[in-house]
């Protein structure tokens, strides 16, 4: 079976060994520094649910890495991943040609003790027809039994409903892996990560790309320093979602999409 048909099938795939060890051995330096450096500065996640997906007290977290070094943007834009996303999320739009973006990006890394995330999905629409929304989990640590790998339910995003909160679904495995390898699914798909019971390290640097239609989870035209922009192509500012933002009114434009790039308002990350 090929990715492109194991993903509509089983909602996800994994493709081993696609970074080195090198790259690897960079981007984790990268991420416990952004660590160390940014997590004293995050704003509060807000009220606690009942699903617990917002409690990050035993886990490690970094966000929007697009905007702290260009280097994360060898993996936004992997061309590999890239042309298998062109399949998966252009798909059912018209003439299967309408855009998509990197709508998320963020690195987690659960903690000793972690008792493992609720499943879910992040689509926020189960058993949809075509895929709204695919995740990209690279592996920045291998990922195993003991240490907090990724679970997930195979077929689960045809499911017309939400996973119940606090139950263990007996389809859901567990995705291994050796850093450096990558998992693809469908956002609808029921995951979650896994408990964390040795301690070891287990970074993962996940990548949502979603329709151009669906709005992100930060604001790229105000977080993304010139520096970082003025580095990107035509086509990089796209799947940066710079040619997706609204027109502010119909004097300036009156398409949605727009036919070149938005240039961000001035930023600077906190020192």
């Amino acid at each position: 079976m090929d990715l492109i048909n194991k993903f509509k099938e089983d909602g996800y795939f994994v493709i081993p060994n696609l970074i080195s060890e090198e790259k690897i051995s960079q981007y984790k330096n990268l991420v416990e520094s952004d660590y160390l450096k940014y997590s004293p500065l995050h704003a509060g996640y807000g009220m606690k649910s009942d699903h617990g997906l917002n409690d990050k007290t035993l886990e490690k977290v970094v966000f929007n890495q697009h905007n702290k070094n260009i280097l994360w943007h060898d993996l936004i834009f992997h061309p590999q991943i890239i042309s298998l996303l062109d399949s998966i999320l252009k798909e059912g739009s018209y003439n299967n040609s309408e855009p998509y973006y990197m709508n998320n990006n963020s690195a987690r890394c659960p903690l000793k003790g972690n008792p493992g995330q609720q499943l879910h999905s992040d689509s926020r629409l189960p058993g949809i027809n075509y895929c709204l929304i695919a995740n990209v989990i690279w592996m920045l640590d291998d990922f195993t039994k003991t240490n907090g790998a990724t679970r997930v339910v195979p077929k689960s995003h045809k499911i017309k409903k939400f996973a119940v909160d606090g139950e263990k679904h007996k389809d859901e495995i567990l995705i291994t892996g050796k850093k450096g390898s990558v998992l693809v699914f469908n956002a609808n798909l029921w995951h979650g990560g896994g408990p964390n019971l040795d301690g070891n390290s287990r970074w993962a640097y996940a990548l949502g790309y979603a329709r151009w239609f669906i709005k992100p989870s930060f604001d790229f035209m105000k977080n993304t320093p010139k520096n970082i922009y003025d580095q990107l192509t035509d086509d990089k500012k796209a799947l940066l979602g710079f040619n997706c933002v609204p027109p502010k009114d119909e004097f300036s434009r009156l398409r949605r999409i727009s036919q070149v790039p938005e240039i961000p308002e001035n930023y600077n990350l906190p020192k």
